[in-house]
């Protein structure tokens, strides 16, 4: 029988997302590692790949979140190589990584199938928890603004070009795999 207190195997993060590796500042791509591993120990699945997109998304969260990365580095370097516009890849790369993390605390398999969410997916909005377990692994300001705000739940839009990217690229993969999530509203905006 295995021991009930043995600590938890670690996540082959690598295996799941093999773009972490892409990340060129090796301190940036050890913290993500970090953030995953600090989440994962703390998770009821037994498995990544049993992880949803969301409670309402069966579809898993680990090609979601590939797609993401391939559609956001896309987008990147369209706007590079069209516009010359500066975009940190690093920055871009790990926030893509992240944003999605914390659903392995936030959700929960449930006894009979399906997923739950955990009491801490009720109590906090989606990538809270990702976003303050990078603040502790000294995750940088611009990963954390982006995890915080990649959501349409937010309370505010990514304020850089990197989240704005990350942002959009999130949504239209949700699009793709799930269908049109997306609302049209009046945005005021100030100058």
């Amino acid at each position: 029988m295995p021991d009930s207190h043995a600590p938890r195997p670690p996540l082959d993060l690598d295996a799941a997302f093999p773009e972490v590796a892409q990340i060129t500042d090796a301190a940036l791509a050890g913290q993500v590692r970090a953030v995953w591993q600090a989440l994962w120990a703390r998770s009821a699945f037994n498995d990544i790949h049993a992880v949803p997109t969301s409670g309402e998304i069966a579809y898993p969260m680990v090609p979601h979140t590939r797609a993401v990365i391939a559609l956001a580095l896309g987008m990147a370097e369209t706007l590079a190589r069209f516009h010359g516009t500066a975009i940190d890849r690093d920055v871009v790369l790990a926030a893509c990584l992240l944003q999605d993390a914390s659903k392995v605390v936030e959700y929960a398999p449930r006894e009979g199938g399906g997923v739950e969410k955990t009491p801490l997916g009720r109590a906090m909005p989606h990538a809270f928890e990702a976003a303050r377990v990078a603040a502790d692994h000294g995750v940088p300001l611009a990963v954390l603004h982006i995890i915080a705000t990649h959501s349409p739940s937010a309370a505010k839009l990514p304020e850089s070009l990197e989240g704005r990217i990350v942002y959009l690229a999130d949504e239209i993969d949700v699009t793709a795999i799930h269908g049109d999530q997306f609302v049209k509203e009046s945005i005021l905006r100030r100058r």
